[in-house]
């Protein structure tokens, strides 16, 4: 399975981005400690769905041409074993074609 072919709606091309959804999570703000304690730093954002808003901590946010299809894969997957796994998420967007 190759989670960075679920591209982000609205995402730049180039733009990475590691999340966890807050709102999927039953206790999130110990999730957000959780996360200080693992050292990282969450930006806390929202983001409104048909379906509902959603906070997102986001983790990693960059932008770069050159990351590689498996970048920042085994942050996503130890991630997915501190979190509810459809709560974590890591999507792109898709790069400019040449």
């Amino acid at each position: 399975m190759s989670v960075l072919n679920c591209m982000k709606p609205g995402a730049k091309p180039g733009q990475m981005l590691l999340a966890v959804d807050l709102s999927v999570l039953t206790q999130p703000e110990a999730a957000i400690a959780r996360l200080d304690a693992l050292g990282y730093a969450p930006d806390i954002r929202h983001v409104a769905y048909t379906t509902g808003v959603h906070v997102f901590a986001v983790l990693k946010d960059e932008t770069s041409s050159v990351h590689t299809d498996d970048y920042l894969l085994d942050e996503w997957t130890q991630l997915c074993t501190e979190f509810e796994p459809q709560a974590v998420h890591l999507w792109r967007g898709q790069a400019a074609a040449l």
